[in-house]
């Protein structure tokens, strides 16, 4: 005779393995006025417009420290080539350093 066991097993809210659910939930959509870095590019840029279908966006060179625009926009760069700017802890300490130490 052969028996089976039945257990409830409790979910802990994680899933096991990643794949294309985790790459497209969690994406951010690029909007206009957002911050990126895009791939191949060095610093961040600020995205000026999006092309309506969503796969194009113009951006341009952006200094984060004093919140203004320099240089001009880059037209046609692809949505899936850039990356959302996130600024860490210690970076906003240091630009709020940099901030208030040249302010008049």
């Amino acid at each position: 005779m052969v028996q089976f066991e039945i257990r409830r097993l409790k979910s802990t809210g994680l899933a096991i393995g990643s794949g294309l659910w985790e790459t497209v939930g969690m994406a951010k959509a690029i909007k206009v006025g957002g911050l990126v870095v895009p791939d191949g590019l060095v610093g961040v840029y600020r995205v000026v417009g999006v092309a309506p279908d969503g796969q194009t966006a113009d951006i341009e060179k952006f200094d984060v420290s004093k919140q203004k625009s320099v240089g001009d926009p880059l037209r046609t760069v692809a949505v899936d080539k850039l990356t959302a700017y996130k600024e860490d802890a210690s970076q906003t300490a240091a630009r709020i350093v940099r901030e208030a130490a040249t302010e008049d």
